[in-house]
């Protein structure tokens, strides 16, 4: 007994169905009041944003940062002129000089 092949049109028939089975399983019709998923488009301008808004928070940390900075070298240096000031005020030899600057800069204040 020998077994005939399927004829064309059953083949077809059988392989239209199930593409068209996959075809209806893989696009699912939201139901009322579901969220749409965003399009890529709208994700990435999304991400964009994010990305824009943490720069500007990095830079704006960065910019205080360096005014931090350069208030306290300009503090420093006022204080370091205002020990100088009272060094030659005093007229003290170099060595003298120097360690009364060194004590009036490690106390913070002008003795």
């Amino acid at each position: 007994m020998t077994i005939s092949p399927p004829s064309k049109s059953l083949t077809l028939a059988l392989v239209a169905s199930l593409f068209g089975t996959h075809l209806v399983l893989a696009q699912p019709t939201p139901p009322s009041g579901a969220v749409v998923p965003k399009t890529a488009h709208q994700s990435a301008r999304e991400k964009r944003k994010a990305l824009e808004e943490d720069s500007a928070q990095k830079q704006g940390r960065r910019d205080e940062w360096e005014k931090r900075t350069l208030e306290a070298v300009e503090a420093r240096d006022r204080l370091r002129a205002d020990c100088r000031r009272q060094a030659k005020e005093q007229n003290l030899h170099l060595m003298k000089r120097l360690r009364f600057i060194r004590k009036c800069m490690a106390s913070g204040s002008p003795l």
